[in-house]
């Protein structure tokens, strides 16, 4: 029985290893592709998208991992029944409820590491990326405004400077046209200025020296000039770059205990718990879908008779797109109080178990799945 749980777990977790790694690595392209200007820019280093990697691989694991399980099963298991090996073991005695340990035993493995994950490096990574972000936003606006080129990578800013000189990337000759309030308009002309790197947030700062303000009010026709020694425009990093920095709600930023604490204080001032606690408890009905992907496919796996590693594919894909709207359809029962959040956030779960027993015992009681 060793030798045989050695082998079924080989079957298992070489191709869960391949999944993951494919699909982390798919989804960091994805979100490469979606801030290449913020990921390529002139100032960005290796060492930077190293970190970019570390903050946004729990997301990433969080995403990958059950659906790399599910393949792993349907395509490992699969290959044995389609092998006929699932034959040879119920020739000697061993049944499918008996090759149902391995897939559990991984599944549990997998859930008490998604708990963890979703727990404290989840939150952490989240957290530390949108910061990260703001401060490659900084380095860039730093090395990316170039001599006599407009520069227009800030939504509703456009910055011109004649000449960029020095380590310090100090501007001469500054132009900056500020449309975030279109119907007042800020036009700043300036002798000299530079970004201010020394503050920390997602804030940006544009210093300016030695110039004038021009201020147009489209309501009332009135036109306004100011001149100043030294000017600031602050810039928010985040919201302010189109959807570059755009990644998650603050809910999932939070730690399980951060979320008790949003509830309580929500509770106390009037407010809506409900928002805090379903996310709490989704989190714990996303981790636990190894479990219940381990009950469901096993059965179908080594059910198989045909269809290759396309049938693989079309179960999992359809699997992984059925567990998720049946999580939103309960969810959203939970939130409008029909359900209790902690069951509505598992009954995917349970129904995804429900059936694969059912799924278990017709196996079980024919050797296939009709």
């Amino acid at each position: 029985m060793k030798l045989l749980s050695r082998y079924l777990l080989k079957e298992l977790v070489i191709p869960l290893v391949v999944w993951v790694a494919f699909l982390f690595l798919l989804l960091f392209v994805m979100q490469f592709l979606r801030g290449t200007d913020v990921i390529l820019g002139s100032s960005v280093t290796l060492e930077d998208l190293g970190r970019l990697i570390v903050y946004l691989a729990p997301h990433f694991l969080m995403m990958a991992l059950p659906i790399a399980f599910l393949l792993a099963i349907l395509l490992g298991l699969g290959r044995l029944s389609e092998d006929r090996e699932i034959t040879a073991l119920q020739a000697l005695g061993i049944g499918p409820v008996q090759l149902l340990a391995g897939p559990l035993a991984v599944g549990l493995v997998l859930a008490g590491l998604m708990v963890l994950i979703t727990s404290t490096a989840e939150p952490w990574g989240l957290t530390s990326i949108k910061g990260f972000v703001a401060e490659l936003i900084k380095k860039n606006v730093v090395g990316d405004v170039k001599s006599g080129v407009f520069y227009e990578d800030l939504s509703n800013l456009t910055l011109y400077a004649e000449t960029v000189e020095g380590e310090e990337r100090r501007w001469t000759n500054v132009l900056l046209h500020d449309d975030r309030e279109p119907s007042a308009p800020l036009l700043m002309l300036a002798r000299n200025g530079q970004v201010n790197t020394n503050l920390s947030g997602q804030v940006l700062t544009l210093v300016l020296g030695d110039g004038e303000a021009h201020r147009a009010n489209q309501d009332s026709a009135s036109y306004a000039v100011v001149t100043f020694q030294k000017g600031e425009i602050a810039v928010g990093v985040e919201g302010t770059t189109g959807r570059r920095n755009r990644f998650r709600s603050p809910k999932e930023e939070l730690t399980p205990s951060e979320l008790l604490q949003a509830a309580d204080e929500a509770e106390r001032t009037g407010g809506d718990p409900k928002p805090f606690l379903n996310s709490l408890h989704n989190r714990l009905g996303q981790s636990l879908a190894p479990l219940s992907f381990a009950l469901l496919g096993t059965p179908l796996a080594i059910g198989r008779r045909q269809g290759g590693r396309a049938w693989g594919y079309l179960l999992t894909l359809g699997g992984y797109v059925l567990y998720h709207l049946l999580m939103r359809f309960f969810e959203q029962m939970g939130l409008k109080g029909h359900l209790p959040l902690p069951v509505a956030n598992q009954l995917a779960n349970v129904v995804f178990c429900a059936a694969g027993l059912v799924a278990m015992y017709r196996v079980s009681r024919s050797g296939t799945v009709r």
